[in-house]
């Protein structure tokens, strides 16, 4: 179990409309036949690269976080850290403002930065996407928050994972506690992010997470990797334990029978396989040497929480009108509009 929190943030910028080349197969065939008129659009954020990365570095160093992993321009990494190096952000901030040019920091379309922090309870991993272009209605910044637990990155974490889960009462207070300290550390961040950055919005989601592994997990071999994905799957160093916690953490509580509620559900890929308003521990899905796609299908439903999707277009018809102004003419070629039949009208050639 851990606990992820994700910031999307709508920064007070001006913007630029462009528009695109469609995506969706058949407005592709009105972008073509209309010689572009049917378009999508994105907007384009005006800030540069070294200035919102200076707010955010601000923001985070301002709550303790001094601990940086990645900092990529566009896949291209100008920092990683891959030895656990200490209060290296500023040192990483730096590194990468003398390095990128004024026509990088001007131009991009995605800045990545991964940071990582520790308290009593929470080792955290932050992931901060910055992307110069984007849909209309969707923020241009997410930050997303994984609160993986300090109590069982330990040796013998099965032990203490059982002494939360195997009654009700314990696990239930204990989740709680938990989630509710995690989430005042969000807003510990959204407060720290306002005085930082001119916001015209920012929201905050969050959820609880679980591994079901589809086969049993051994500590001495290789644990599953997934960069592309990231968070506790991204194989940054030192969340080994983490993730090892993680993806034995099913397989306990099916024997203890815990009932859970309002939970997401991933693979040892970190794939989402769904979401369960309530579930019983017992069921097999839990059982990493038993559960199947077919099960976890059959027993999951959808996620409920939308993030920071392109809202859906309402329109009467297949696409605007307004994309079709190259049929509008001037009165003076037009037919008459005002009469119910040309063969009444003089203007259209009637009796």
């Amino acid at each position: 179990m851990y606990f992820e929190g994700i910031i999307t943030i709508d920064p007070s910028q001006i913007t630029k409309i462009n528009y695109v080349k469609p995506t969706k197969a058949f407005r592709k065939f009105l972008h073509s036949i209309t010689l572009g008129s049917v378009s999508d659009k994105e907007e384009r954020e005006t800030f540069t690269a070294v200035a919102i990365l200076q707010q955010i570095n601000a923001c985070f160093r301002n709550i303790g976080v001094t601990n940086v992993i990645k900092i990529s321009h566009d896949e291209i990494d100008f920092y990683h850290d891959k030895e656990g190096k200490e209060n290296d952000l500023k040192l990483a901030l730096d590194k990468y403002e003398i390095e990128v040019n004024e026509a990088m920091s001007t131009h991009f379309s995605k800045l990545t930065l991964v940071l990582e922090h520790k308290d009593e309870t929470f080792k955290y991993l932050f992931e901060i996407n910055i992307n110069r272009d984007h849909k209309i209605g969707v923020y241009p910044i997410e930050i997303k928050v994984s609160g993986l637990l300090n109590r069982f990155a330990k040796n013998n974490p099965k032990d203490e994972i059982q002494k939360v889960v195997e009654y009700q009462e314990v696990f239930d207070l204990f989740k709680k506690q938990k989630s509710e300290e995690f989430e005042r550390f969000l807003d510990e961040i959204k407060f720290e992010l306002k005085r930082q950055i001119e916001t015209d919005d920012i929201k905050i989601f969050t959820k609880t997470k679980y591994v079901l592994p589809s086969k049993t997990i051994n500590k001495e071999g290789p644990l599953p990797k997934n960069p592309e994905r990231g968070g506790v799957y991204g194989g940054y160093y030192g969340f080994n334990d983490y993730l090892y916690y993680n993806l034995i953490w099913s397989d306990v509580m099916h024997h203890c029978g815990s009932t859970i509620t309002h939970s997401h559900f991933e693979n040892e890929n970190g794939e989402f396989l769904g979401y369960a308003e309530e579930i019983n521990a017992q069921d097999s899905i839990f059982n990493s040497d038993l559960n199947d796609q077919e099960s976890v299908n059959q027993t999951l439903e959808e996620d409920p929480i939308i993030v920071n999707e392109e809202p859906v277009e309402e329109s009467s018809g297949w696409f605007d009108s307004d994309n079709w102004s190259f049929f509008d003419s001037d009165d003076s070629s037009s037919g008459c509009s005002s009469c119910s039949s040309c063969s009444s009208c003089s203007s259209c050639g009637g009796d």
